[in-house]
This record gives structure tokens, sequence and C-alpha cells, in this order.
């Protein structure tokens, strides 16, 4: 019998997304958050960060970074599903949906109505089970 031994040297630049403070956030549906007016889609999902890059997913579990290469089947499919480019810059358009990306020092805000997509806004107060005031 002969034994080999493969080596296999993958040359995948991280990404270098470090915030020195936790960025602001908006709920853009549930369970799904974005960091808000970044230069590209950053979403943070499950208690970490996604960003896809060149076709790959990339995941950290902290804002100040420590990025990893993460195999597609194991990214969320809220956030597989999205299309590129859909939170690029995303501004909500209501100030109080704006949640600071402390999350994982202040707990989970996943399951609050605190946001809803701007498509969506407008649709959710017009007599919706929503909690906004009533036009």
């Amino acid at each position: 019998m002969a034994f080999g031994q493969v080596r296999v040297d993958l040359n995948v630049k991280l990404p270098d997304i470090v915030f020195s403070t936790p960025p602001p956030l908006v709920v853009v549906q549930p369970g799904v958050q974005v960091v808000e007016d970044y230069d590209e889609d950053l979403y943070i999902v499950d208690d970490a960060y996604w960003v896809r890059r060149d076709g790959r997913w990339y995941r950290a579990r902290d804002y100040r970074g420590g990025w990893e290469v993460v195999e597609e089947r194991r990214v969320p499919v809220t956030v597989v599903k999205l299309p590129p480019g859909r939170y690029k810059k995303w501004k909500h358009s209501r100030k109080g949906v704006v949640v600071p990306a402390s999350h994982r020092e202040r707990g989970h805000d996943h399951g609050h109505d605190r946001g809803h997509d701007r498509d969506h806004d407008d649709d959710h107060h017009k007599g919706g089970k929503g909690k906004g005031k009533k036009k």
C-alpha cells in the first residue's frame, strides 16, 4: 500500500471589515438586520455578521472582525435568498428603527417588531397588526 499526502493551500483574502464600536443596525425583515449606510450588504443573523464577496460567503461573530469562510449551505437561507446589492448603503426612512449593533452585549432584539423593509412600511401602518398609529 502506498500512502501519500495532499496539501491544499487556499489563498483567500478575508474581509477586513472591522468596527471600533457597534455599528447602527436596521431590521429589514424578521430575524435579519443590516448595517445601516454601509458600502456593501452586511447582514446580522443568528448572532453573526454575514457578507458575500465574489460568490463566497464569510462570517464573523463580532463587529470587531474575526472573519472566516463559510460554505453557502451553512449560511442562513434568509440571507442567501436576498438579491446581492439590495441593502447596500441601506438607509431606513424612519429614525426610530435604527438599533445599536451591540445585540451581543444587550441581548437579542430579533423578536421585536422594530423595523420593516421600506417597501412594506406604509402598508404595515394601514390597518395591519402593527403597533403604529393609524393615519
